[in-house]
């Protein structure tokens, strides 16, 4: 099923407390060198997930591809459009505006996204997503997404290595069954550091990353 259970932030591109309580998590997915194990929680009836990988790049490279969100839509899978509404490097926080592409007939979702990225003092960067409730004027022709929420971190192993760790979980509402959802939630995070891998092993530039992760 075609959805789009991002952050790409992107997207993926999407974490809580609980998200990261993954003593009963189940190891799903163990293939490509990628890992998704899934889990629920009393509070949320979709399936929440934590996928891992590694990647020959180094950290600073594998950051700055999530963190070009307007070129996600070229290979994120299902990931319709995203704008960016504000973004202050200095304080590493940002707002997002995305569109995701949902299968005929089912109308496409969009959600406002409000990001943070730190460093940490042992010199992990995580960016950490959020929907809200505000920022982008409600549109008819979408339904908007009020429940997600997921986070990126990216631990450097070397000059030329990096763990790359991704949580998350989202409601994508309306009448869609949730086992297909929890279905689909074990495959997306496979699927979406596949294409990651795909992607940092293309020539490009990167740009410099933000004061709040130097």
């Amino acid at each position: 099923m075609k959805i789009k259970l991002i952050t790409c932030c992107a997207v993926a591109l999407l974490a809580t407390a609980q998200a990261k309580s993954i003593d009963n998590a189940k190891l799903s997915i163990n293939k490509q060198n990628i890992k998704v194990w899934t889990y629920q929680n009393t509070a949320n009836p979709v399936v929440l997930y934590k996928a891992e990988t590694h990647f020959d790049v180094p950290i600073e490279k594998a950051t700055a591809l999530i963190l070009d969100v307007e070129q996600a839509p070229k290979w994120v899978p299902y990931m319709g459009s995203v704008k960016v509404l504000s973004r202050d490097d200095s304080k590493g926080e940002f707002l997002l505006y995305m569109v995701l592409d949902f299968p005929f007939p089912l109308k496409d979702r969009d959600l406002v996204v409000k990001g943070k990225m730190s460093k940490d003092a042992q010199g992990m960067i995580h960016i950490q997503n959020k929907a809200v409730n505000q920022g982008y004027p409600l549109n008819p022709n979408y339904v908007r997404l009020t429940r997600y929420e997921g986070d990126w971190t990216f631990q450097k192993l070397g000059k030329q290595k990096v763990k790359v760790s991704t949580y998350g979980y989202a409601d994508p509402d309306g009448s869609i069954p949730l086992s297909a959802v929890n279905l689909f939630v074990e495959q997306q995070p496979y699927q979406m550091l596949l294409k990651m891998k795909d992607e940092l092993a293309k020539p490009r530039n990167y740009t410099a990353l933000p004061i709040a992760l130097r």
